[in-house]
C-alpha cells in the first residue's frame, strides 16, 4: 500500500505500467482476488488484498466519499446482476436410437486438415465457436424482428462454462437452433456454411436480409471443426426455435458422426467439448476469458463465462462518430492499449475505397520507448465483422506509426479460410496507403486546432515522425508539416513548423536554412550563423544528430530547398539588401573601425597559410561571410556522416575522412591582420597560430577527433605571448 501511495504521488502518469506489473506479481502468488479482470471502463475497481479493499486506478480523481466507504462500494458492486453459470453437464439426455453417418472420403481428409493444419493456434477454436453462436443469435434476432416485432431480442446471449475437473468446455446460445436435417447439412458436411445458405435464402425473398448480411460472421463453413483440435469428442444439442424436438449430434472427429433424439434441449444450440489431456488449459475460466477478450470482445451479444459477463466494450467504429462520448472513447482505448490513461487524440474514420472499412484510432499520451522500455508493438488490430483477425497488425500502418492504437474493421476482407490473414496482398498495400495518409492528415488537423497541445504530443512522438520523413519518401512531404524545430526568429524555448518558417521568409529567399548544434547557445554563437544573423535570415536549430539526416533526406519543402548553413554560403543579394538599409554614418563608422590589409597582402597570407598547413588543407580562401570569427571550414560532410566516419566499424572498412579541408578566413579579423605581420617577424609563432586557427575551425564544425592533441601547441603559444 505504501508503494502504491508513493507511486501515485511521484509518478502519476506512469502508474499504469507499474500497477500492471504489481498486480501480475500479486495475482501469481494468489494474494489478490480480482473482480472481472482489469477494468475496461473508467469506473474505479474494488480489489481485495489481504481481505482489505483497495480502490485503484480510476480515470477520475477518487472522491472522499469513495475513500471513506470502501465497504459501501463493495456492497454496490455485489449487486451487479450476473447470470448463474449453467450446469456443466446439463439436463439434456439422448432418448432415442443413435443413427451413425459417415463423412465422405474427401470430407474425412478435409476434416483432418482443419483439425491439424489449418489454424496456427489452437485457441482460435473459441473465436470460431463464439462467431458461430453470434451468427445463430443474429439469425434469431432477424426472425424475432420479422415475426414477433422484436420481442425477446434483448435476451439473446452466449454462455460459456468450463470445468477442469470434468475436462469440459461448453458453449450455449439461445439462437435459431437446428433441426435434424440442418444438423446433417451444416455439421455433417464440412465447408458448407449454414450462415451463407441462410443469407442466400433471404436474398431470394424479395431482397430481405440486406441489413443482416453485414452482421453475419460465418462464411466458409469450417470454423466449427476447429473444436476437434482440442477435443476427444464433440456433442451438439440443438432445438430449432418454434419446434419441440431436440437432437444430439456426436462425433470424435474420426470420419463419422451420430444423430439421436434428445430431451431437455432448450431452443438454440449447446456444444459440449470433451477436452484432450493436452488441452486442459481451455477448461480454465481465466484462460477462456483472456481468449474471448482477445478475439471476441466486440461481438454484438453478451458473452458470459461461468456466469460472468466478459465483453463489455462497444464496437464504437460502427456507431456514428458524433454519437460517441468521450467516456466511451476512453474505455475503448484502455481496452485496446491495456492502459489506464486517456487518449490524446481520437479519430473515427470510414471509407469505401479500396474496400469498405470502418476504423477508430487513438494517440496515447505517453511514448514508453522514451523510457528505454523497448520497441513499441503495433497498436492497430484488424477485425472483420467485429471478430479479431490479426492482433497488432504490422501491415495496416507503417513502422513509424506503430504507436497508433486502434481498430480497422471490414466486412469485405478477402480472408484466408482460417480467417487469420488476408489473401490479397495488393489490396492490403492499398489499404495501408489509405490509412497512412488519413492518419497523417488527422495529425495535421489536430496541430491546426491547438498548437500547444500538438507540441506536447510532439515531445513524445516527434522522433517517430522524423523516422517517417527519413524512411517514407511517398508521404515525407506531408509528414514534414508535422515537424517542429527551434528557430533563431523565436524564443529559445519555443518551436516552429516549416510552414510557419516559410510564411516569415524574406522576399527573394528560396531556401530554408538549418543548423545542427548541441543547444541554443551553441547554435547562436556558431561562426556559421554569423552572416545569417547579420542579414536577419531565419535559421532552424536542430539539437539532434538525426535531424541532419531527416532534413537532408527531405531536401525540399514545397518549392523551397532545405540546406545546412554549414555547407552553403548565405545569399549575397539578401546580405546586400541589408547592407543598403544601414545608414551611411553607421556603415562608415563600422568600416573605419575594422582593420584591413591590401589585396597583395591578402593573397600572400592565404598562400602562406596553405603552404604552412600542408596536407591538412586543400585550399585557403578569403571569405566575407564571417563577422566575429577568424576562420571556418566549408567543404566538410554533415555532422552525422563525420561521426560515422570516426566509428571503428567504418575505419575497419577503410572509410576515412577527407585528407584536407577547405579553410575560409576572415581577413578583416584582428588575428588574421596580426598574423600577416607575424609570419615575417616571428615565423615559428605564426605557424603555431595558423595551425591553431585550423583546429579551432574544425572544432567549431564539430569534427575534431581529439582536442587534447592541440594542448602542446596552445602551451607554446601561451609561452610566446608571455615572453
Amino acid at each position: 500500500k505504501k508503494a502504491v501511495s508513493t507511486l501515485r504521488r511521484s509518478y502519476a502518469r506512469l502508474l499504469p505500467a507499474g500497477a500492471r506489473q504489481y498486480m501480475q506479481r500479486v495475482s501469481r502468488s494468489k494474494l489478490l482476488e480480482q473482480r472481472g479482470g482489469f477494468p475496461s471502463t473508467s469506473r474505479p475497481q474494488v480489489l481485495r488484498l489481504n481481505d482489505q479493499p483497495l480502490r485503484w486506478m480510476s480515470a477520475e480523481p477518487q472522491s472522499e466519499e469513495g475513500k471513506e466507504k470502501p465497504e459501501e462500494v463493495k456492497e454496490e458492486a455485489s449487486k451487479t446482476p450476473e447470470a448463474a453459470p449453467i450446469n456443466i453437464k446439463g439436463k439434456e439426455e439422448i432418448v432415442g436410437e443413435e443413427k451413425s453417418y459417415g463423412f465422405q472420403a474427401e470430407t474425412r481428409q478435409l476434416l483432418d486438415i482443419v483439425t491439424h493444419s489449418l489454424y496456427a493456434d489452437r485457441e482460435v477454436f473459441v473465436r470460431e465457436l463464439v462467431s458461430n453462436a453470434s451468427d445463430a443469435l443474429e439469425k434469431a434476432r432477424h426472425v424475432l424482428l420479422t415475426s414477433q416485432g422484436g420481442a425477446d431480442t434483448e435476451k439473446l446471449s452466449i454462455s460459456i462454462s468450463v470445468d477442469a475437473a470434468e475436462k469440459m468446455f461448453v458453449i450455449v446460445d439461445n439462437g435459431l437452433g437446428m433441426t435434424k436435417e440442418e444438423m446433417m447439412e451444416n455439421l455433417g458436411t464440412i465447408a458448407r456454411s449454414g450462415s451463407k445458405a441462410f443469407l442466400n435464402q433471404l436474398a431470394n425473398q424479395a431482397g430481405q436480409g440486406n441489413d443482416l448480411k453485414n452482421s453475419i460472421i460465418g462464411k466458409f463453413g469450417v470454423g466449427f471443426y476447429s473444436a476437434f483440435m482440442v477435443s476427444e469428442k464433440v456433442q451438439v444439442f440443438s432445438r430449432k426455435r418454434g419446434e419441440d424436438a431436440g437432437h444430439c449430434w456426436t462425433s470424435q472427429g474420426d470420419g463419422s458422426y451420430t444423430i439421436a433424439p434428445a430431451s431437455g434441449v432448450e431452443e438454440g444450440t449447446k456444444i459440449v467439448l470433451y477436452l484432450r489431456t493436452d488441452a486442459l488449459d481451455f477448461a480454465k475460466e481465466e484462460t477462456v476469458k483472456t481468449i474471448v477478450n482477445k478475439y471476441s470482445s466486440f461481438v454484438a451479444y453478451p458473452i458470459l463465462c461461468n456466469g460472468k459477463r466478459v465483453n463489455e466494450v462497444d464496437a464504437l467504429w460502427l456507431k456514428p462518430a458524433d454519437s460517441i462520448t468521450t467516456e466511451e472513447h476512453t474505455n475503448l482505448y484502455r481496452h485496446l492499449a491495456k492502459a489506464y490513461d486517456a487518449p490524446t487524440y481520437t479519430l473515427v474514420f470510414r471509407t469505401d475505397a479500396p474496400i469498405d472499412i470502418k476504423s477508430v484510432f487513438y494517440i496515447p499520451p505517453i511514448n514508453f520507448e522514451k523510457f528505454g522500455m523497448g520497441k513499441t508493438e503495433h497498436g492497430v488490430h484488424l477485425y472483420s465483422r467485429r471478430v479479431l483477425i490479426q492482433a497488432k497488425a504490422k501491415d495496416l500502418l507503417p513502422e513509424y506509426l506503430r504507436w497508433v492504437v486502434g481498430v480497422v474493421d471490414s466486412e469485405d476482407l478477402p480472408l484466408s479460410i482460417s480467417r487469420e490473414n488476408m489473401q490479397d496482398q495488393r489490396l492490403l498495400s492499398k489499404l495501408k496507403d489509405v490509412l497512412t495518409k488519413r492518419v497523417i492528415r488527422w495529425l495535421i488537423d489536430e496541430a491546426k486546432k491547438s498548437e500547444k497541445d500538438y507540441e506536447e504530443f510532439y515531445k513524445n512522438f516527434g522522433l517517430m515522425l522524423k523516422e517517417g520523413v527519413a524512411m517514407d519518401q511517398k508521404n515525407a512531404p506531408q509528414l514534414a508539416k508535422l515537424l517542429r524545430y527551434p528557430s533563431s526568429a523565436i524564443e529559445n524555448d519555443e518551436v516552429t513548423s516549416l510552414d510557419a518558417y516559410v510564411s516569415r521568409m524574406r522576399e527573394g529567399q528560396d531556401t530554408i536554412y538549418y543548423l545542427v548544434a548541441n543547444s541554443y547557445n551553441v547554435a547562436v554563437s556558431s561562426p556559421y550563423f554569423e552572416a545569417f544573423k547579420k542579414a536577419g535570415i531565419e535559421v532552424l536549430f536542430c539539437y539532434n544528430d538525426h535531424d541532419e539526416i531527416v532534413l537532408a533526406n527531405l531536401a525540399r519543402f514545397g518549392d523551397k530547398q532545405l540546406k545546412s548553413i554549414e555547407v552553403v554560403e548565405p545569399p549575397k543579394e539578401l546580405i546586400e539588401k541589408m547592407e543598403e538599409k544601414k545608414e551611411g554614418e553607421e556603415k562608415d563608422k563600422e568600416e573605419a573601425s575594422t582593420p584591413s590589409m591590401s589585396e597583395d597582402e591578402s593573397k600572400e597570407l592565404t598562400s602562406w597559410m596553405k603552404e604552412s598547413l600542408g596536407k591538412r588543407v586543400s585550399d585557403v580562401q578569403a571569405t566575407e561571410r564571417l563577422v566575429d570569427s577568424p576562420a571556418i571550414i566549408s567543404d566538410h560532410d554533415n555532422a552525422v556522416t563525420r561521426k560515422l566516419m570516426r566509428m571503428s566499424e567504418f575505419k575497419s572498412m577503410g572509410v576515412t575522412q577527407p585528407a584536407g579541408y577547405k579553410l575560409l578566413v576572415n581577413l578583416k579579423h584582428p588575428i588574421l591582420v596580426s598574423l600577416s605581420k607575424a609570419k615575417g617577424e616571428n615565423p615559428e609563432l605564426a605557424k603555431l597560430v595558423a595551425e591553431q586557427l585550423l583546429d579551432n575551425a574544425i572544432l567549431s564544425a564539430g569534427i575534431l577527433d581529439e582536442a587534447r592533441e592541440m594542448l602542446p601547441r596552445l602551451n607554446e603559444i601561451l609561452k610566446s605571448v608571455l615572453k
